[in-house]
């Protein structure tokens, strides 16, 4: 996983799979870098990755949640086809979730 910040935009490229296991570190991370930096607009990129199961759901989730509660937006970029039908099956309703 890497990341970038500049200007108040921490945008995170996520890899392979989002699974339960790789959540658990992940999930630590990405909340470590949003506390670190606070930025305005959170980016994950999701343009690597080849598998997500539910707790990629709730991944995303959460990270859109501990955002609201710093007065900033999310954005997801780059999803596959296939984990786009699956936010949208998941009945999320994130309204300032896009993508690109």
């Amino acid at each position: 996983m890497k990341y970038n910040y500049l200007n108040g935009k921490l945008t995170i490229y996520l890899e392979e799979e989002l699974d339960m296991n790789s959540c658990k570190i992940i999930r630590g991370v990405i909340d470590g870098y949003i506390m670190k930096f606070q930025p305005y607009e959170l980016v994950l990129d999701l343009s690597d990755v080849k598998f997500m199961d539910s707790s990629g759901i709730g991944l995303i989730l959460g990270r859109y949640n501990l955002i609201r509660l710093l007065d900033s937006k999310m954005k997801v970029i780059n999803a596959s086809k296939n984990i786009k039908r699956m936010i949208e099956l998941s009945n999320i309703n994130l309204e300032c979730v896009q993508y690109e």
